[in-house]
């Protein structure tokens, strides 16, 4: 090879080199939820109990498990990158042991106060953020690890769906889960713990705007 290399090689190094750069910026997009998008739907489960309390503290009667915090931003608009305020955010799960708590459906006001628990309605704030505090859910039945959600917006469509853990991605579980297939990467939920014991994940979730 010559000392010197020639314009042709410096261009094909120059252009590898801009790609690289490009597919990490990609990369670290990606994994900052910025491409997510519209999130999937996913059914409601046989479990959904219409007008949860209101509260984001959603492990209300101290349920063991470990701690759990998950959190994220409500986007919508005509692009998907727009923060929405006020977005009410619905979210339910079974406990430790697999349990829902009612262990059915139908109006909240069908169940005693105590047997209504992890589940709970929030609103997004001014920059469309949310937070919800709870346990860490098992597994319930051949089920992946996963988490309900309501959402509703004005101008958008409601949105029902699941999300998942991203260690369970790929394994054996997965594929014997037949509900909710071919899950967009963004509702695989990475769960890090942090120095006091809680799982902490993040959710962004892109809403459809009407037409």
């Amino acid at each position: 090879m010559s000392a010197h290399p020639t314009p042709s090689y410096r261009r094909r190094v120059l252009g590898s080199l801009a790609a690289g750069t490009l597919l990490a910026g990609v990369a670290r997009a990606h994994a900052a939820g910025a491409l997510c998008g519209p999130t999937g739907s996913s059914t409601a489960g046989p479990f959904y109990v219409r007008n949860a309390p209101q509260t984001t503290q959603i492990n209300r009667h101290g349920l063991p498990g470990t701690p759990m915090q998950v959190s994220g931003t409500i986007y919508g608009g005509t692009d998907g990158r727009q923060p929405l305020a006020g977005a009410v955010i619905e979210i339910w799960h079974c406990d430790a042991a697999g349990q829902y708590h009612p262990n059915g459906s139908g109006e909240l006001a069908d169940y005693l106060a105590t047997d209504v628990d992890l589940r709970g309605i929030g609103l997004s704030d001014a920059e469309g953020r949310y937070r919800f505090d709870s346990i860490v859910p098992a597994h319930y039945g051949n089920r992946r690890r996963h988490i309900h959600w309501r959402i509703v917006a004005p101008g958008h469509r409601p949105l029902v769906t699941q999300s998942y853990w991203l260690e369970e991605k790929g394994t054996a579980r997965e594929r014997r889960d037949f509900v909710d297939r071919n899950v967009e990467d963004c509702r695989w939920v990475r769960f890090d713990t942090d120095a006091a014991g809680v799982a902490v994940g993040r959710f962004d979730i892109v809403l459809v705007a009407l037409a």
